[in-house]
Order: C-alpha cells, then sequence, then structure tokens
C-alpha cells in the first residue's frame, strides 16, 4: 500500500511541474514571474508555519500551566 501512494504522490509532483513548464513554454510565461512566484508562496508558507508553531507553543504553555 505505501509503494502505491508513494507512487501517486510522485505523478502528482510530476504533473505539477509538467503543467508548470507547459504554461511558461505555451504562454511565454516569464521564467522570472514564475521564480517571483515561487519565493512569495515559500514565504506565505514559512508565515503560515511559524504561526502555527507559536500556537502550538502557546497552548503547550498554557496546558503545562494549568496542570501545575
Amino acid at each position: 500500500m505505501a509503494i502505491k501512494r508513494r507512487r501517486s504522490f510522485i505523478t502528482s509532483v510530476l504533473a505539477c511541474i509538467a503543467f508548470i513548464a507547459a504554461a511558461i513554454w505555451s504562454w511565454d510565461l516569464p521564467v522570472a514571474d514564475v521564480l517571483s512566484y515561487l519565493v512569495l508562496m515559500l514565504v506565505f508558507l514559512a508565515v503560515i508555519v511559524a504561526v502555527a508553531f507559536g500556537f502550538g507553543a502557546l497552548l503547550s504553555w498554557l496546558r503545562n500551566r494549568k496542570d501545575k
């Protein structure tokens, strides 16, 4: 079961890369725009992860504070 799940993940990633490559090639999308969107997406992802980590730490701190 794990091999099938991994194979579908790899297929999905390859399909996404192929779609982006087709957009660059067929719509003459500048590679600089694609890279800027990638950087922007990674920044937003880092912000979401940091906020989630902060809320998790806050909840952990509140839980431990009430136990004592």
